[in-house]
């Protein structure tokens, strides 16, 4: 029996946050490829950085489109980062619960706790920390996609997000990129495996059997 033939697949809303600057963005879309799972696109006022696609990295909007958006409640989750707007659409979450597909989320912590406020069972959170904060403070500078007065904003933003790794289900160090996503991928794996995620197959399994015994003509062990 497939999750299909049950008609009970259960999507997991899979949310990966981080401080900027940690590897959660390079991470997510590693992990979208080696899994298959369908990447969530944000909507963001930020301006596009170097290389980045509308529609596939984000989807970017200006500030009255993101203000139009929140009055016709449109949004799963939303919050201003670093002077900029990001959101999730929330028909992206209900269209991923309804397939019973499994959706990745890169949002930050705010975002996290959003999803996770209006779907507990169906999120998994996972916080990515850097191993420490001078590779923190390296990597941003190594970027160099931000002014010098943006990083040490980022750097202080860091500390107040680092505060609420807590309220995450796992928590992977990205020290060494291979090995973290070796992570992520096991996470994932074993969430996709949990009972409550596949506990309908236990159940389906046990009614066969206990009709194949009684068409044996033999009575089933009771529950």
């Amino acid at each position: 029996m497939t999750d299909a033939e049950l008609g009970t697949r259960k999507g997991i809303l899979l949310v990966i946050s981080s401080p900027s600057g940690a590897g959660k963005t390079t991470l997510a879309h590693l992990l979208a490829q080696r899994e298959r799972l369908e990447f969530s696109v944000s909507y963001t006022t930020r301006t596009p950085r170097t290389g980045e696609r509308d529609d596939v990295d984000y989807k970017f909007v200006t500030e009255d489109e993101f203000s139009r958006m929140i009055e016709r409640n449109e949004f799963a989750e939303w919050a201003k980062v670093h002077g900029s707007r990001y959101g999730t659409a929330i028909h992206t979450v209900n269209r991923a619960l309804e397939d019973g597909k499994d959706y990745l989320f890169d949002v930050d912590w705010q975002g996290g706790a959003q999803i996770r406020r209006q779907w507990p069972e169906e999120s998994v959170l996972v916080f990515i920390l850097p191993p420490s904060m001078a590779e923190l403070e390296r990597r941003l500078r190594r970027r160099a996609t931000d002014a010098p007065a943006a990083i040490e904003q980022r750097l202080e933003t860091a500390t107040r997000e680092l505060e609420h790794f807590a309220e995450y289900d796992y928590l992977v160090v990205n020290d060494n990129l291979e090995t973290a996503l070796k992570e992520l991928s096991s996470i994932y794996v074993a969430a996709r495996c949990a009972r409550t995620r596949r506990g309908h197959y236990g159940h389906a399994l046990l009614q066969e059997a206990q009709a194949q015994a009684q068409t044996r003509g033999r009575p089933a062990s009771p529950q």
